[in-house]
């Protein structure tokens, strides 16, 4: 998490010395809460919401390498000289269903 910065703002009137600082104010904020507990439910009603525990799944989905999209991947430093007078020659080194 982002560290933040120890700012305080005052409002007009108010008295710096009665100001808490950003540290002290999360901790007084994540005290008042707690976790809400587990709830079971339909697939079809939890549009929405988030997970309890972590699902894993019993093998892998699909049972091969498969890509999302077709295209190529290549390394900055490979091309970092090409041009269009001077084209990098790249050699494909493997390949993954789409």
């Amino acid at each position: 998490m982002a560290q933040l910065a120890s700012i305080r703002v005052l409002p007009s009137g108010d008295d710096p010395a009665r100001m808490i600082g950003v540290d002290d104010a999360r901790e007084r904020i994540l005290a008042a809460f707690a976790p809400l507990p587990a709830v079971g439910m339909p697939i079809a009603d939890s549009l929405g919401l988030v997970l309890a525990t972590d699902v894993y799944a019993p093998g892998n989905v699909p049972p091969f390498a498969n890509a999302a999209m077709d295209g190529f991947a290549v390394r900055a430093i490979d091309t970092v000289h090409a041009s269009e007078d001077a084209p990098a020659r790249l050699r494909v080194v493997g390949q993954a269903a789409a």
